[in-house]
């Protein structure tokens, strides 16, 4: 999470990108770490989950097609452990009725795979910026 430090600056919003795919994993966090963001990476929906519980990131980025536990039932993990933290679904499955079901569980936005980096980092400040109590 983001702390105040001396001098006044705050550290860049940590997010968490969940992603069984090792390359958008990577990608999404070379986009986010050329701008100053922290990451942390997971694999799987229950791996996010416990890394979400040991660092609390600001955000939370999600790919909706994964293994034993696809991304709805993880959103629906996060918002009932979570729910100020906004989530990011990320797919390439660009289907309105799955982004509709994505919102309606709980997600923040939807950006479709391929990223392109204006776009990530767009809905990134959005919502974090959103997500942020007034100081």
């Amino acid at each position: 999470m983001a702390d105040a430090q001396p001098g006044g600056r705050e550290d860049m919003p940590t997010v968490l990108i969940i992603d069984d795919n090792p390359e958008d994993q990577s990608n999404m966090a070379e986009i986010l770490k050329s701008e100053g963001y922290d990451t942390i990476a997971a694999g799987m929906g229950p791996e996010g989950i416990k890394l979400c519980r040991e660092h609390r990131p600001d955000l939370i980025m999600l790919d909706l097609v994964m293994p034993d536990m696809n991304g709805i039932e993880t959103l629906r993990e996060f918002k009932k452990e979570f729910p100020d933290i906004p989530v990011i679904m990320c797919s390439a499955a660009g289907l309105e009725q799955v982004v509709a079901l994505a919102l309606r569980v709980g997600a923040t936005g939807y950006i479709v795979k391929p990223y392109d980096r204006d776009t990530v980092l767009k809905n990134l400040k959005g919502h974090i910026a959103a997500g942020k109590p007034p100081v």
